[in-house]
């Protein structure tokens, strides 16, 4: 996994399982062409808001009803990116998107291994719901929850995207970089490329 694939998932994993697949090739206009990303050399939280913006843009309708909370957070993460000091460095991709990416192919979610996943992480979910229910503060919580220093990088993203619901996504997210050592350096690697 790189920085990325990182960033789409931590937004929206489904979105990020596109990412997975596709290889990585310099171009002058983001595009998807067969099974390529073409990416320009444009600072990285622009590469990622405009990522993003593409892979929801070539999905097809049906998916894009299915993930339209998961557009909320692209235009919450540009929102972020806009307000902040990378603003300066980024405004113009963030706010003219469409001037910068091409739908070249249209791409599908495999929501058979999404649920394949899902699966898998459920167990570590339920876990952490019924951690919050039994312990008094959150640094008790965090203190217990140290069973998620098993999960990959990947799953770990995966259980933060599932915690939204339950309103935990803080709180786990908070446990991972307690206790994933995995997890804590890719968020690291993730920070130092959106400063750039």
């Amino acid at each position: 996994m790189d920085e990325l694939e990182f960033c789409i998932k931590s937004m929206s994993y489904p979105l990020g399982m596109c990412v997975e697949n596709l290889l990585r090739e310099e171009g002058g206009t983001l595009t998807i062409s067969g099974n390529a990303l073409l990416l320009p050399k444009i600072p990285f939280a622009a590469k990622c808001y405009l990522t993003g913006l593409l892979l929801f843009a070539s999905l097809d309708v049906v998916d894009r009803k299915r993930l339209s909370d998961d557009y909320r957070k692209l235009e919450e993460f540009r929102q972020k990116i806009l307000n902040s000091e990378l603003g300066k460095a980024v405004g113009d991709y963030l706010r003219e998107p469409w001037e910068y990416i091409r739908v070249g192919t249209s791409t599908t979610i495999d929501w058979l291994e999404f649920e394949r996943r899902e699966e898998e992480v459920k167990p570590y979910l339920r876990r952490i719901v019924e951690l919050r229910e039994q312990t008094a503060d959150r640094s008790e919580f965090l203190a217990k929850a140290d069973f998620l220093s098993e999960l990959s990088v990947d799953a770990a993203l995966l259980l933060s995207y599932l915690s939204e619901e339950a309103g935990l996504k803080e709180l786990v997210n908070a446990a991972l970089g307690k206790h994933n050592r995995e997890f804590r350096e890719m968020v690291v690697r993730y920070f130092k490329a959106l400063r750039g």
